[in-house]
């Protein structure tokens, strides 16, 4: 168990160490690092033959894409924004840039061209459907939430498809998209409206959302239980990490590493 959380936390901080610019630093808050994904590609690499250190490489990757995607999703679209907004908008968006920019000279130095084109097909589709979510209004429950789903699993699906990792495709879809779902769930009952946030525009009922995370969750929840992983220890961790996600919603943002989970 050790061991795992060891690997976990010294690629947190190779990838803080990545993200860290000194002039950014003094005007935006740390780019978030999402440990739910962190452990699940760690997961999907962990089941593959490689290297200790070109999986560091490849989960490294994914985690930049992910992190640049999301911070170009902190760039704010208000039009009536003070100075130092408006400063801090186009240092989001080149801050998004930056990281994008990361991946590819990771992926440059690995010479691996066939990964650069799958995440660039799964970025694709995850922008396409990020505009679906926040600028359609008139759509179905049922397609908010297949959106969702892509935007949250997309490079989680393309990774395993490019390793033919079936059932981690299965799994880390249904894992992920029952945590976003969550996130929403929680956002509902709290009250906050969509337009305060950055998410998409249509609502969907308390009910939709209850009933979308109970069978994600279940999903999930059988697909760890069924699983056979080459190491045991993150079957448990996974299990661990989906519970406490559900029966401690108002804190799952908190740090799979820090917890100990």
């Amino acid at each position: 168990m050790q061991d795992i959380y060891g690997k976990l936390a010294e690629m947190k901080i190779s990838l803080k160490e990545k993200l860290t610019h000194p002039f950014l630093e003094k005007y935006l808050p740390s780019p978030n690092i999402d440990e739910d994904k962190l452990l699940l590609f760690y997961a999907i690499f962990d089941e593959i033959d490689l290297s200790e250190e070109l999986k560091k490489q490849y989960i490294m990757t994914a985690m930049l894409v992910q992190i640049a995607l999301d911070t170009h999703d902190d760039v704010t679209t208000k039009h009536d924004i003070s100075s130092t907004e408006f400063v801090q908008r186009q240092l989001t968006a080149l801050a998004g840039d930056y990281f994008s920019g990361l991946y590819y000279l990771m992926l440059s130095e690995m010479k691996d061209i066939n990964m650069v084109r799958t995440l660039a097909v799964g970025i694709k589709e995850i922008n396409e459907h990020k505009l679906r979510l926040y600028h359609d209004v008139n759509v179905s429950t049922e397609s908010i939430l297949d959106s969702l789903l892509i935007v949250e699993s997309a490079l989680f699906q393309h990774v395993t498809n490019h390793f033919q990792l079936n059932k981690l495709n299965l799994l880390s879809t249904k894992f992920i998209t029952y945590k976003r779902l969550s996130h929403e769930k929680l956002r509902c009952f709290s009250g906050k409206s969509y337009q305060d946030t950055s998410t998409f525009n249509s609502q969907v009922s308390t009910n939709e959302l209850k009933r979308a995370c109970s069978m994600f969750f279940d999903e999930a929840s059988s697909l760890i239980e069924a699983g056979v992983f080459k190491n045991p220890t993150i079957k448990n961790l996974l299990q661990k990490r989906l519970k406490y996600i559900r029966f401690h919603e108002t804190l799952h943002d908190k740090k799979t590493v820090e917890e100990g989970l």
